[in-house]
């Protein structure tokens, strides 16, 4: 059955098909990730070509249908675009990290609509002011594991319910989570926080945007994430895009 979808997404990728389309990956806050044919997406001249692009938050039409794979686009709207992430390397580094996360571990047709949100976000954050790409992406980062299922709470062991004191030294177990001195002793430690790491990571996990921290902290902390996000979902290999 087809139904006539009007929805919000941010443009993750998108390829050449045929002499004249193209077929493009998006976000979507009511349907979650799909794809969608352009028709006449690759001619110069086409407006919902120039429109249908990389980082573009758009406003689309589409005949939906679960039952295939890519969907018809018949109408779209430019929402948002973001020339300043575009042309500044370091912002378009992270930003391509977050679209390389959504299309890498995100299923199709499963709506996440507090992510979409987060995104959008985001991007107008990271095209508008001066804050440090890195810290955004780290917050977005913790902020995707909660949303999906993968949070771990620094507040408490999670093996015993013990609230977390001040230890010089703070224990991880990547089946378990935060453990608590006692219960560490019998458990494999699969990363170890010092005092001051453990305060970033509680702080980047929160609101608080008081944050003193270190390049080489965020560093630490989107390694462990995605070594932790590698060992739940073994297909995941990394961002590319953190690598360039």
């Amino acid at each position: 059955m087809k139904n006539i979808v009007k929805t919000n997404a941010v443009v993750i990728r998108k390829i050449n098909y045929g002499d004249t389309s193209k077929i493009a990956t998006v976000f979507t806050e009511k349907l979650g990730k799909i794809s969608l044919i352009v028709k006449g997406g690759r001619s110069s001249k086409s407006r919902t070509g120039n429109v249908i692009d990389i980082f573009n938050v758009v406003e689309i039409v589409c005949n939906f249908k679960e039952t295939r794979d890519i969907q018809i686009l018949s109408q779209t709207e430019l929402l948002h675009y973001f020339p300043k992430l575009i042309e500044d390397f370091n912002k378009s580094k992270y930003a391509l990290a977050v679209l390389e996360l959504i299309n890498a571990l995100l299923p199709e047709n499963e709506p996440h609509p507090l992510i979409y949100k987060s995104i959008e976000r985001l991007f107008i954050i990271l095209n508008e002011s001066q804050r440090n790409p890195k810290e955004l992406f780290t917050r977005f980062l913790l902020f995707f594991c909660k949303e999906t299922g993968y949070e771990f709470n620094p507040e408490f062991c999670t093996f015993c319910g013990k609230h977390v004191e001040e230890f010089s030294l703070y224990k991880f177990n990547y089946d378990y989570g935060i453990l608590c001195p006692e219960c560490s002793k019998n458990k494999m430690i699969s990363f170890e926080f010092s005092q001051e790491l453990f305060k970033i990571l509680k702080c980047l996990s929160s609101k608080n945007s008081e944050t003193n921290y270190r390049d080489s902290d965020l560093d630490t902390v989107i390694s462990f994430i995605q070594r932790f996000l590698n060992y739940n979902i073994p297909e995941f290999k990394g961002l590319k895009s953190l690598k360039i």
